[in-house]
């Protein structure tokens, strides 16, 4: 070889081959439904197979609406899981589905069917009444038993052997899985009992078996599998459910995905997150895992109770100190209630419903984490203080740059009850100057998502805004949440 053509090949031998990029993996989604299980239980049962989904995911407990929006019961529980709405849009309020309007919430199975009739979508349910109102369409096989007739212990198994037949030989694209005979031990011996426990257990195994069938399958290796476990609600320790007791009201998600919210999950954002996975464009009620948007209110540092003696010491739960920037002003006039709730102060769910079951606190299913709460009934709970003067606090935003804009958005969610002359306002101040009344909230409005649209004056630099709850005695409430200036 010529020196030429050795300085002409040279260059050639020591390019290094780009990087082959590896093929994106097949998303597959499966998700299995433990109905009446407690998040609790599951936790401290011999549930070797769900602590390892625990183990390679992320697991955490949420809370389901009261009966201020549905029952805590299956109809309402399930409809939410598979649609991802609230019952206040799919309408199922009990076990009868009257007036439903599933019809215009399809599940998150159908949705992923209309959306790519490509994916093979599948479901083995023996809650008979699953498949006959919420999956009625969008299911390439649905595999329905009645264990009400049955038995749940035989139909449970006979579910587990068609699941793991179609999740080892079929594409299994999209897949709900469910099994029924926990809520049969819970109604007939109780949350606590050993019955409950051994159920679990029962359960737990055939999860393991359905695991095995995803893992066994020729194309494993090549797929990127999304397993989750949900509930439709939990149980009193004596047996059963539907009211709005915290073990009632109980649920939870158990997913095998990288995310790792910093705020506990909602129900809705099962189907939200199955979805995600399946890269399916879908509005809903809920966020895929991870995704939910934090607000400044999750910051907090939150105290236990102080005269709220009803709720157990160990929840943490309220604080009226304020994010960053945040003021909380309650006026001189206003004579000393409770604690807690003596002005706006900051909570959540699992604190604030137990003060006070069963009033409509429990509908507040739109707020995440942390949020405010004005709440004149409870105040007046220690000495009776609207006896001698009325509830007024204000709540306001640390100052927001609006230089050059015309206008903002003001978003917020918000559960407002109503009572007598008790009113709340929003405002804002441009620059410092006079409050601007832009809503008046004085008539119920229960787990709202409000957006107003402000006019900025010519000039003006920045806004603050300030959310007023006066003329209250013992009187309703007003929760705030998530409130945004864009």
């Amino acid at each position: 070889m010529t020196r030429a053509a050795l300085a002409f090949l040279l260059p050639l031998l020591l390019i290094t081959p780009a990087a082959v990029a590896e093929p994106a993996k097949t998303p597959k989604v499966l998700v299995i439904g433990l109905d009446g299980a407690r998040y609790d239980k599951l936790l401290s049962a011999d549930t070797p197979n769900i602590h390892a989904l625990l183990d390679r995911g992320y697991g955490a407990r949420s809370a389901l609406y009261g009966s201020g929006m549905a029952q805590t019961s299956s109809g309402p529980g399930w409809s939410t899981v598979l649609t991802g709405v609230w019952p206040d849009k799919h309408k199922v309020k009990d076990n009868s589905f009257a007036g439903n309007a599933l019809a215009s919430h399809p599940s998150w199975l159908e949705r992923a069917n209309t959306a790519n009739p490509a994916l093979s979508t599948y479901a083995a349910v023996d809650w008979k009444p699953i498949g006959d109102q919420i999956l009625r369409n969008g299911q390439d096989r649905k595999y329905v038993l009645d264990g009400d007739t049955a038995g749940y212990t035989g139909s449970d198994e006979k579910i587990t052997v068609d699941a793991e037949q179609h999740l080892r030989t079929n594409a299994a694209d999209a897949s709900f899985v469910y099994l029924g005979q926990i809520d049969i031990a819970g109604h007939d011996h109780g949350a606590d009992s050993s019955q409950y426990a051994a159920a679990m257990r029962t359960n737990d195994a055939q999860i393991g078996r359905l695991i095995s069938a995803i893992e066994s399958r020729p194309s494993y290796a090549a797929e990127d599998w999304l397993i989750m476990l949900t509930t439709d609600h939990g149980h009193t320790a004596a047996g059963g459910h539907g009211g709005d007791s915290p073990e009632e009201r109980m649920t939870f998600a158990i997913s095998t995905g990288s995310a790792r919210p910093a705020v506990a999950p909602k129900l809705v954002d099962v189907a939200a997150t199955a979805l995600k996975h399946l890269n399916v464009s879908a509005s809903s009620d809920g966020y895929a895992l991870g995704t939910a948007p934090l607000d400044a209110f999750d910051s907090v540092t939150l105290q236990p109770r102080q005269d709220e003696t009803g709720v157990p010491a160990s929840v943490l739960g309220w604080t009226h100190r304020g994010p960053a920037g945040w003021t909380v002003t309650t006026a001189s006039s206003m004579p000393q209630g409770v604690a807690e709730w003596q002005g706006w102060s900051f909570t959540t769910d699992d604190f604030w419903t137990r003060t006070a079951p069963s009033q409509q606190r429990e509908v507040n299913v739109r707020a995440r984490g942390v949020f405010a709460v004005a709440d004149p009934d409870e105040w007046d709970d220690k000495g009776s203080p609207s006896s001698r003067g009325k509830f007024d606090s204000t709540m306001t935003s640390p100052a927001y740059d609006v230089t050059g804009k015309s206008s903002v958005r003001l978003e917020y969610g918000s559960h407002y009850r109503q009572e007598d002359a008790q009113t709340g306002t929003v405002s804002v101040s441009f620059d410092g100057g006079p409050a601007q009344i832009v809503k008046t909230h004085n008539v119920d409005g229960l787990a709202q998502q409000i957006s107003l649209t402000v006019t900025v004056p010519s000039g003006a630099r920045t806004v603050t805004a300030s959310w007023r709850l006066f003329d209250a005695g013992n009187n309703w409430y007003w929760a705030v949440d998530a409130p945004r200036l864009s």
